[in-house]
């Protein structure tokens, strides 16, 4: 907190700031990589804590400065009890979209399976597939949700993230083959406190159903510890039930959920 209370403490052009008041604290900044996607400042919410009622008055200096940046976007991730903040935000035009869950699972006792499915690296070789793969694979994440955005963005969002992967400086990208059949890819990251975070996960949609699920999420389990992780940790929105029900098969632990609201800017 700041030594004295400041409300709409903020960058320039308003794509970051902070908010610190006795009623409020919040603190945003830009999502670059989504402004690029959408032609207009994209940004999202980092932090928020109501203190008291006096929040309906000090949030405005934040809606003020979203509203002269342009935003087209906001996001916010709240804990599942944080309705009290859940409710400012809808006063100032925010819609909940979905509960997210952050499973994790410690690979201590990891037995080996035989899932039969062959794990690498990708390479550029193998882009043209997935990058064909993660443009219908997400039908459950929020960009596909929200009805006020456009489907096709969130599919290209996802391509870009898969294409940037390649070439990330912590994020891998890894392809499950079956045979010469592209399977699954997954977009990993080693953290420094041992857990490899999975980032995006999919089965290929025309191979869905087929059982390849179960196979393809032990053999990734496998190369997380054999790239030395002690734990796995993703998530997982509370709509995809078949993926929920797959994790906890896997023995898979789920915390406390978190809430996900957007605002978007009337067309």
């Amino acid at each position: 907190m700041s030594s004295s209370p400041e409300v709409g403490r903020h960058s320039e052009n308003d794509l970051s700031g902070c908010i610190d008041t006795p009623s409020l604290q919040l603190v945003w900044s830009e999502a670059p990589w989504d402004s690029v996607l959408f032609g207009a400042p994209v940004l999202q919410i980092g932090a928020l804590t109501l203190r008291d009622a006096a929040a309906e008055h000090d949030i405005a200096a934040f809606v003020e400065a979203r509203d002269r940046a342009g935003a087209m976007l906001v996001s916010c991730r709240l804990r599942h009890e944080q309705l009290a903040e859940s409710m400012l935000l809808e006063q100032i035009g925010f819609r909940f979209i979905e509960m997210l869950y952050q499973p994790e699972l410690g690979l201590a006792t990891l037995t080996p399976s035989s899932h039969g499915l062959a794990v690498s690296r990708a390479g550029a070789d193998d882009m043209a597939e997935i990058l064909e793969a993660a443009g219908s694979a997400f039908n459950n994440e929020r960009f596909h949700m929200d009805p006020r955005l456009s489907s096709e963005i969130g599919d290209i969002r996802y391509q870009n993230w898969v294409r940037s992967s390649l070439d990330h400086p912590v994020q891998r990208l890894y392809a499950l083959r079956d045979g010469t059949t592209l399977v699954a890819f997954f977009v990993t990251e080693m953290r420094a406190d041992g857990t490899c975070y999975w980032h995006l996960t999919a089965v290929a949609p025309g191979l869905q159903g087929r059982g390849y699920g179960r196979r393809a999420w032990e053999a990734m389990l496998e190369q997380a510890r054999n790239d030395g992780a002690a734990r796995v940790q993703t998530c997982i929105v509370a709509r995809n039930h078949r993926v929920l029900n797959l994790y906890a098969r896997l023995g898979f632990r789920f915390p406390p959920p978190l809430m996900t609201l957007h605002w978007v800017r009337p067309a």
